[in-house]
């Protein structure tokens, strides 16, 4: 069985956004909401634990002014550490999330971003 995990209310922040315009207390407060939003969602979810995972990401833009595929790792990362926050999955190191695959945007009237969690050990 998999799992969808939507969180709606920002849009992704990509590593571009990071590297040019990103304090380290913007970065943080923006990793923070994202974290707890995964997490609360997660447990919402009522997502059991598994031993390990495979992720799907998929931003969701309220625009058209697309992000490169992949380039929400940063929101994702801050995603998946809500996962293991919510007790998801242990941690997020390679024998736990040995796999992360990156969408391309679809389009929505509100930004956010949605994970696919495909359990591999239960």
């Amino acid at each position: 069985m998999e799992y969808s995990v939507i969180v709606k209310g920002q849009r992704p922040w990509t590593t571009n956004q990071e590297r040019k315009k990103g304090s380290h207390y913007q970065r943080a407060a923006i990793t923070k909401w994202w974290r707890e939003a995964f997490r609360d969602a997660a447990l919402e979810a009522g997502i059991p634990h598994f031993r390990s995972i495979r992720i799907e990401v998929t931003p969701i833009l309220p625009d058209r002014k697309f992000q490169d595929t992949g380039a929400c790792y940063p929101t994702a990362k801050a995603a998946i550490d809500g996962l293991v926050d919510a007790g998801v999955v242990d941690d997020d190191a390679p024998g736990y999330v040995p796999t992360i695959t990156f969408h391309a945007p679809v389009l929505s009237k509100e930004a956010g971003l949605e994970l696919l969690i495909i359990p591999e050990g239960i």
